[in-house]
């Protein structure tokens, strides 16, 4: 054998299992779309205008042919009668006082008169649906929900970062009832109802919407909406609706931060900062990025948590947690972390950043 050293290999990819894909669920119906595309009144003045068309269009169609119609004394209709005959037959009354005798006639009234029939009552049902039913169910449903609301998310925007936050938020063991989406777009929120969340259509900065969502009791808000500047405003009617609800904001500018603390944000999230550090990352390491997204992720391996500390954790040291590790403690206002301070006891009322996995622990674990 050669006494040459071999050379080094490529160490093997750090590889995250894939995850399992969700099953696919049927969408399910709007939710709570409370602004029409046009307004009610000029709906339904279309619709009269095209009731009435229809049955102009009838009666014309019937006067070229009246003399096929016949009364009950077999006498050819004036046009009283076949305006009166136009409209019980299309109000399918149908009294029989008028009828066609010819066979033409009744093949007007057969292919031509009856779709014209139908076309009008469904004009009819939708119009009551749209205007009656439709709001009575709405807000049925509205004040049903609203009972429900409590300690909820409210997740303004749903583009690419309020998608991606909800669905981490419902992996993460959120109840899709306990999230409410606002966006101005229909088809985002048809695609945000499809998860099982409630959503509202319209402008998220409205006051009436945020009332609506319930935000004054609401656990948090998300505010994902592309554009920094909407973002500052959307912070400020927020925090004016809800005084004491956190709101979490994502911006792509990190000069905005000191506006939207001014505005009252809690969180502020730079996802273009954090994209360029993993980048960064990225040149020199081939596990960091893969590592952080799993950490980051609810369906990771292991992930980074804040939590109280428990009964069985109370005076045991920080850096002697059976199955996590403390990165960080939070005592009375005060950060402690590992790289900064010394590990010491953990007490009763101490919240603990830590990372740990999210296996349940073997039955053979060592202490």
């Amino acid at each position: 054998m050669s006494d040459q050293p071999h050379p080094q290999s490529r160490p093997p990819r750090f590889r995250l299992p894939r995850r399992a894909r969700t099953p696919w669920q049927a969408p399910r119906a709007r939710t709570l779309f409370t602004r029409p595309a046009a307004s009610p009144q000029r709906v339904l003045l279309q619709r009269i205008y095209l009731v009435l068309g229809l049955c102009v269009l009838a009666f014309a169609v019937l006067y070229l042919d009246r003399d096929g119609l016949r009364d009950a004394n077999r006498k050819v209709i004036g046009i009283v009668d076949l305006m009166y005959f136009t409209m019980v037959t299309v109000a399918t009354v149908g009294y029989g006082d008028i009828v066609p005798v010819t066979a033409r006639a009744r093949l007007i009234d057969a292919f031509f008169i009856v779709p014209i029939r139908i076309v009008i009552w469904f004009v009819f049902l939708g119009t009551a649906y749209q205007f009656v039913i439709q709001r009575v169910i709405e807000e049925f449903r509205m004040k049903r929900l609203q009972k429900q609301l409590h300690d909820h998310v409210v997740v303004c925007g749903y583009g690419l970062s309020g998608s991606v936050a909800v669905r981490e938020l419902l992996e993460s063991g959120f109840a899709a009832e306990s999230i409410v989406v606002i966006d101005s777009q229909q088809n985002a929120l048809e695609a945000a109802t499809a998860l099982g969340v409630a959503g509202l259509l319209g402008d998220p900065s409205r006051e009436d919407l945020l009332q609506q969502a319930q935000v004054r009791i609401a656990k948090a808000v998300i505010i994902a909406v592309s554009d920094d500047a909407v973002a500052i405003l959307l912070t400020l009617t927020v925090r004016s609706v809800a005084p004491d609800t956190k709101i979490v904001v994502r911006i792509q500018e990190q000069t905005y931060q000191r506006q939207l603390r001014q505005a009252g944000a809690d969180v502020i999230v730079s996802s273009t900062r954090i994209g360029g550090l993993l980048l960064a990352d990225a040149v020199d390491s081939n596990y960091i990025v893969p590592f952080v997204n799993d950490l980051l992720s609810a369906r990771g391996r292991a992930n980074l948590i804040e939590r109280p500390a428990t009964a069985q954790e109370v005076g045991r040291w920080s850096n002697a947690l059976p199955g996590a590790v403390v990165v960080g403690l939070v005592r009375a206002g005060r950060m402690l972390s590992f790289y900064d301070d010394e590990p010491c006891p953990i007490e009763a009322d101490d919240l603990l950043m830590v990372i740990q996995s999210s296996r349940p622990p073997r039955a053979n674990a060592s202490r």
